[in-house]
């Protein structure tokens, strides 16, 4: 029996947008050959549908080519808290 791809936590993270997980992974879509960041506001593919790449330059060695929304080939440009 395979293991339910929802209860993967990079996939929980991707179902939440997650901004936190950016820079931790990147996933592709098969149909499209397209990697986002885990926040990208797209609506994402299927579970069955997609890849999962631990950088960006994973994600283009294996075929696929960076979203225009999502923009997950620059540095992540959420602002971070300052505790100071």
């Amino acid at each position: 029996m395979n293991p339910d791809p929802t209860e993967d936590p990079r996939w929980q993270a991707i179902a939440r947008r997650d901004a936190a997980m950016n820079g931790r992974f990147v996933y592709g879509v098969f149909s499209t050959r397209i990697f986002c960041r885990p926040s990208c506001p797209s609506r994402p593919a299927g579970p069955q549908s997609l890849t999962f790449f631990e950088t960006a330059k994973a994600a283009r060695e294996g075929g696929f080519r960076a979203c225009l929304r999502c923009c997950p080939d620059e540095p992540d440009s959420a602002p971070v808290d300052d505790p100071a």
